[in-house]
């Protein structure tokens, strides 16, 4: 008699042989930060191109994650055609949130934080050099070693450059 775990691994089986495969797990070869797409290969060497970084093509953006090259990652069918995205990745190199006007970046070089033409590190440099020039005449001058240590604290932390 044929078991229930015995039926399932047959029609398992048989799905795989006629039908497309829903999930890929494989290696990232290439990413177009441009076109928001990256390139898979599997453990058999077959390459998928053009893989989506983001599900939905109506020119916003929302989150997208940037996978590192060489760190596996998993890719979903979109809907039954040949379309896929990005699930996830074991590695990135960027992930960006935008929302409305305003975008949150991190990389490995830091955060970048910006609503419109408006960017934090910006907002912080204007504050610095402004701070830099306050000259007291009557009790203590501002500890310039601190604010210096401040300013570049945060061009770190803020991509600054």
């Amino acid at each position: 008699m044929v078991t229930d775990a015995e039926i399932r691994e047959a029609l398992q089986q048989w799905a795989e042989r006629f039908g497309p495969r829903p999930t890929i797990l494989a290696k990232v070869v290439a990413v177009d930060e441009l076109n928001y797409t990256c390139d898979l290969q599997d453990d058999d060497g077959t390459q998928f191109y053009g893989i989506r970084l983001r599900p939905v093509l109506d020119g916003n953006e929302a989150v997208t994650q940037f996978p590192s090259i060489g760190t596996w990652a998993i890719a979903v069918r979109i809907e039954s055609d040949e379309d896929w995205m990005l699930l996830t990745a074991g590695q990135i190199d960027k992930i960006r949130v935008s929302i409305g006007a305003a975008t949150f970046q991190i990389t490995n070089q830091g955060f970048l934080l910006q609503n419109g033409a408006a960017e934090m590190w910006q907002a912080f440099s204007l504050l610095f050099q402004a701070l830099e020039k306050i000259v007291v005449l009557q009790g203590t001058n501002i500890d310039y070693v601190k604010l210096e240590q401040s300013k570049q604290t945060f061009k770190t932390l803020l991509n600054g450059t």
